[in-house]
Order: structure tokens, then C-alpha cells, then sequence
């Protein structure tokens, strides 16, 4: 049952927001353009920049889990800010890289700065139950706006003044990102996630139940499968498009998807508080089959817009209806680790997507896109099982 949100529930709010829409602007304005990138550096190929595009998220893989066990014991914050430095380290790298294999390694670096299951987890530790859909939808919101201003900018600058200058952008927008969280946001009272346990009168489950939870194992493959499909619709995607337009013009197509996206994303956050997330997911999932099939149709600038705007809207719809179900696991001692597995699923799809993009884009689009069919297909299977953890 939703309620009103408390003074201190609005404040985390608004500062986990703050905090979250600084950093994704950074991210944002270079994922438009990092597989054109990638696949014009030196010594690239197809399957190198695919490799390039997926180290992140194994990076990220082997780096989430344990920071988020860390950030059970340490703290939000602290974890926070000691991941923020390892991604600017990695970014500022990136920018200075001249050759394929230097951008492998930067981005592996920038992927060690493992912090999104952690924020997450320091945002649902101070939200009810009952709220944390809602809580989560209006972060999701403010990533929208970030995403925006970063696919709109990224084309225009990228094109006049090379995708380099872009992670110079990232990296001082993680620096504002880290400042802002250090001045401004405090660890949570612990007291608030015991009080918020009570909601359920379940026994605490250690690490290794968590592991063998049916519920978290079926969010765990849909976000899985579901990255897999996002990271490898943007390698293919704008490579595709930018044989038909110049870099600078893209952001005619990026700016609509936002902004739709966004607007999606945040109808149906709410409406997962009502009907449930597994409703919500399946017709996510419904999107970015839909978005996959109009790709499938042809290659035409039109169906390739259609196709990213459908899929990408698909996404938005799926992104807060994930975590916001795996938070509900009723133990809060746990949640950090639950996050980061979810994450950690979630960055290993990231990984797998690019080098399917970057292995099958060399062979064909057709054959990549029935993959993309196939593998959202096991997401809304394994979504439709979900039986919000009742035994």
C-alpha cells in the first residue's frame, strides 16, 4: 500500500537523485556513440569494439557483488565515493586511449567503479515498502531528464569535437557527482531498514538463501537477458543508422527516444504499485520485442527509429520495476548484496550483448535481431514466474 512520502523519504529522495542524475549524464552522452567509436579506434574490428562495449559490464560483474557486501558492512556512502574514484580513474583513460586494446583495458578499469546496486541500496534502506516503486520511478525520472540532455548533446559534440572530449565531460561530471553525495548525503539510521523488516514476519535469510531464492534467481535472468538485448541493440543500432546519417544529425533520432522513454518509464513505475511488476515487465518486454521486430522488417532510417524508440521505451518501462521488486526481499540486512547481484546480472548481459553485437553484426543484422527475439523471450518467461516471494 502506497503512502505519503516523510520529510526524510523525500530529502533521501531528492539527494540519491541529485547524485544519480549528475553521474548518468556522464554515462549518458557517451553510450550513444561509444560502438562508433570503438569500431574506428585503431586496430579495432567488430568483435574487438563488441569486446570493448561488453568489458565494462564484466568489470562491473566481477566487482558489484563485493562491493556491495562491503557497503553492508562499511557503508553506503563510503563504498559510494571509493567506486566514483575508480570510474573517473577509468574514464579519464578512456579519453587518452589511441588504440583498441587501451580502451579494453580504461573501460575494464572504469567498470571496478561497481556503485549502482549500492546507491540503489541506499536509497530503498530509508523508503517504506510500500513506496519504494514510486521512490525508484522518480530517480528513474531523473535519469530520464539526464538521458536526455546526454543522447540530445552527445551526437552534436561527438561530432565536432571527437567522442574523446566526451569522457573528459564523464569524468568531471563524476567528480561533481562524488562532491555533491560527500557535502550533501548522510548514511541512512539503520533503524529505519529494522523497522521497515518488521513489515514482514519472515525470518532473516542469510547470503546463501539469497542465492537460491527462486524469486530473486527469475529478476536475476530477466535482467540478465534483458541487458544482454540493451547493450547489443546500442552497438548495432546506431552503427546501422550512422551509415545513413552523419554523426552530428543522430541526435534527431536520440532526442524523441528520450524523451518517450522517459515519460513511459515514469506512467509505469506508478502503475506497478498497483497491478504488480510482473504486469509492468511483461509489457515492457512487449515493447522491445516489438522494437526488435520493426528492425527485422528493414533497414530504412524510419524503421530503425521506430525500432530504437520502441525498444528503447521498452527499457524505461522494464529499468525500475526490477530493483524495486528484488528490494522487497524480506531481509533489509541483505540488500546491499541483493542489489549488487541484480546489478551484477545485469552488467554480465551488458557484457554478453556487446559481444554478440560485435560477433554477429560482422555475419548479419537479420541473424542479430532473431537472437534478440529468442533471448527476450526467455526474459518475459522467467518475469512471469515471479510470485513476490511468498512460500
Amino acid at each position: 500500500m502506497t503512502s505519503q512520502f516523510t520529510r526524510e523519504e523525500n530529502r533521501l529522495i531528492t539527494g540519491i537523485s541529485l547524485m544519480t542524475a549528475i553521474r548518468m549524464l556522464g554515462v549518458s552522452i557517451i553510450i550513444p556513440v561509444f560502438s562508433i567509436f570503438a569500431t574506428g579506434i585503431e586496430g579495432a574490428t567488430a568483435v574487438l569494439a563488441g569486446v570493448a562495449v561488453g568489458v565494462f559490464g564484466i568489470s562491473q560483474t566481477i566487482f558489484q557483488v563485493p562491493i556491495g557486501i562491503m557497503s553492508d558492512r562499511w557503508g553506503r556512502k563510503q563504498m559510494t565515493m571509493a567506486g566514483l574514484a575508480v570510474y573517473f580513474i577509468g574514464t579519464v583513460l578512456s579519453g587518452l586511449c589511441t588504440d583498441i586494446y587501451q580502451l579494453i583495458a580504461a573501460r575494464f578499469i572504469a567498470g571496478a567503479g561497481a556503485v549502482s546496486g549500492v546507491t540503489l541500496a541506499w536509497l530503498t534502506d530509508g523508503i517504506s515498502l510500500g513506496n519504494r516503486n514510486r521512490a525508484l520511478s522518480y530517480v528513474g525520472m531523473s535519469i530520464g531528464f539526464a538521458v536526455i540532455a546526454g543522447f540530445s548533446i552527445s551526437p552534436v559534440v561527438a561530432g565536432y569535437l571527437g567522442v574523446s572530449f566526451l569522457f573528459y565531460i564523464c569524468a568531471a561530471l563524476t567528480v561533481a557527482s562524488g562532491i555533491y553525495a560527500a557535502l550533501f548525503l548522510e548514511n541512512n539510521d539503520p533503524s529505519l531498514a529494522a523497522m521497515f523488516d518488521e513489515e514482514y514476519h519472515l525470518e532473516k535469510a542469510g547470503i546463501a538463501a539469497v542465492f537460491r531464492d527462486a524469486d530473486l534467481i527469475r529478476i536475476n535472468i530477466a535482467g540478465l537477458v534483458g541487458s544482454a538485448c540493451l547493450s547489443g541493440m546500442f552497438f548495432v543500432l546506431p552503427i546501422l543508422i550512422n551509415r545513413q546519417i552523419d554523426l552530428e544529425r543522430m541526435w534527431v533520432i536520440y532526442l524523441p527516444m528520450a524523451v518517450i522513454g522517459t515519460m513511459l518509464m515514469f506512467f509505469f513505475s506508478k502503475k506497478a504499485d498497483v497491478i504488480g511488476p510482473v504486469k509492468v515487465a511483461a509489457i515492457g518486454f512487449g515493447f522491445e520485442m516489438a522494437g526488435v521486430a520493426t528492425a527485422m522488417i528493414s533497414e530504412g532510417l524510419v524503421f530503425l527509429f521506430t525500432a530504437f524508440v520502441l525498444f528503447y521505451a521498452g527499457n524505461c518501462i522494464i529499468s525500475p520495476v526490477l530493483p524495486a521488486a528484488a528490494s522487497k526481499y524480506p531481509s533489509n540486512r541483505q540488500k546491499g548484496t541483493i542489489l549488487s547481484m541484480l546489478n551484477s546480472s545485469q552488467f554480465i548481459g551488458s557484457g554478453i550483448g556487446g559481444l554478440i553485437g560485435g560477433l554477429m553484426l560482422r555475419h548479419s543484422s537479420g541473424l542479430f535481431f532473431a537472437m534478440m527475439i529468442i533471448l527476450l523471450l526467455v526474459a518475459q518467461s522467467a518475469i512471469i514466474g515471479f510470485r513476490n516471494y511468498e512460500r
